[in-house]
């Protein structure tokens, strides 16, 4: 049985080797998105990873950053400013079919401020940056240099040191007045490596047979320079070649069961011999049984209390008299979602942090979510109040959803006028019992 199915290397695998240097540079990559306005370069050559680390900050910002709203853009040669934005407002929900330049402009500008004021961060992640059209790629650099601040996106850019070269010419000014934050992807060393082929083969069919001797891989480490793009080549190959030229040992299951069933065989076999030479050995013989004379205790029921029966409380309703039941002449009013009906920071600590719930609005000014409750006739909400921009900040919240698939139909089932207002999303209570404590 051929034992190369799998390569572990395939960098379509969902998983990622973390070395401390590049744990550190996503650490910080998370930290400038979340904190800073400066635009973010990953500076690195084809095959070092830049790819692998865009989808494991997608991961990390998953589960520990939420309110980031992030569009990830592949980059070609052929996609113009305007192609560009109008994926971006795709992304966003947003109709622009027809729509002229400016208006396309004027309409994203329009829905970055509603999605940061909702308190989310939206976060463009393009890979590839080098091979853009300068256009395309000044546009995107001016999302996140120019316009109000509130109309800025988050913009990192995952591309080749030549890069450097096209900021540098007149037409970039922009970034020559503006500090502007590279990081590099580094190699990994010969332990690194080691550390690297041990990861991914230690949950795939090679983890208790593989070609991976100390002197494959100083050989490994040699050719590919510690690039990991160069390693998953060779590596591949090398376990292409094992795999072909190996076959995998029975499995131990399998050996006792070859084994086995033989001796299983030859011992049923002799027993029928015996049964049927020697038939009494098999007879049950008579068992004599003797009754002991059990007297009983005549006082045992002196020693036995029995138990009370449970008595039940029985619980009164109070009963309104006819006259409570009598409408009285009142004025006819719109229904209004009162204040006590909304719940609060108490209500929100004690729910799962595991469950979902959808950010409908944030608002300085409370009577302004109190009003857009009665607008929409809201129910099932709470809100709670943080800070924001050094000012108190009020955020109305929806529904309680034990999972993300409930917490999508919820969202999609909200009136069309509520989501293109305020472009509601999804987030844990646990992020929000964090903003909390």
């Amino acid at each position: 049985m051929s034992i190369h199915s799998e390569n572990p290397f395939n960098s379509r695998l969902q998983k990622y080797y973390l070395t401390p240097e590049l744990n550190q540079r996503v650490n910080l990559t998370c930290h400038l998105i979340q904190n800073s306005e400066q635009l973010l370069l990953i500076l690195a050559e084809s095959g070092y990873g830049k790819t692998a680390l865009l989808n494991q900050l997608k991961r990390i910002a998953k589960t520990q950053y939420e309110h980031w709203w992030i569009y990830k853009h592949t980059s070609t040669p052929a996609i113009s400013p305007e192609t560009f934005i109008s994926k971006i407002l795709a992304a966003f929900n947003v109709r622009h079919d027809g729509k002229p330049m400016q208006a396309l402009q004027d309409s994203l500008r329009n829905h970055i401020a509603a999605t940061r004021y909702n308190g989310q961060l939206p976060v463009i992640l393009v890979d590839d940056a080098h091979k853009l059209p300068l256009a395309t790629l000044k546009f995107i650099i001016e999302l996140s240099m120019q316009g109000e601040p509130l109309t800025r996106m988050r913009v990192v850019l995952f591309c080749e040191p030549q890069i450097s070269s096209i900021l540098a010419t007149p037409e970039f000014k922009i970034v020559h007045d503006t500090l502007v934050h590279n990081l590099d992807i580094p190699p990994f060393s010969k332990t690194q490596v080691r550390d690297y082929l041990q990861f991914y083969i230690k949950n795939s069919n090679y983890r208790n047979n593989h070609p991976f001797t100390s002197e494959v891989i100083k050989k490994i480490y040699k050719e590919s320079e510690g690039v990991p793009g160069e390693i998953n080549h060779h590596a591949g190959r090398i376990l292409h070649q094992f795999g072909e030229q190996h076959v995998t040992q029975p499995s131990l299951s399998y050996s006792k069961l070859r084994w086995g069933l033989p001796i299983v065989i030859i011992l049923l076999s002799v027993a029928g011999i015996i049964y049927l030479k020697y038939p009494i050995l098999f007879k049950n013989q008579p068992v004599n049984i003797v009754v002991a004379d059990i007297k009983t205790n005549e006082n045992l029921s002196e020693h036995v209390e029995l138990a009370e029966p449970v008595v039940i409380p029985t619980m009164m309703v109070p009963v309104l008299p006819p006259t409570d039941l009598i409408a009285t002449d009142l004025p006819v009013t719109t229904k209004v979602t009162q204040p006590s009906s909304i719940r609060n920071e108490i209500w929100l600590k004690e729910q799962n942090s595991k469950h979902y719930t959808l950010q409908v609005l944030g608002a300085y000014d409370k009577t302004v979510l109190n009003k857009f409750i009665e607008k929409h006739e809201l129910s099932d909400i709470a809100m709670y109040k943080t800070s924001f921009q050094g000012r108190s900040w009020y955020v109305l919240l929806y529904g309680n959803y034990s999972n993300y698939s409930q917490a999508t139909t919820a969202l999609a089932q909200l009136s069309e006028p509520l989501r293109e207002s305020t472009k509601p999303w999804i987030r844990t209570f646990g992020s929000i019992q964090k903003r909390l404590k």
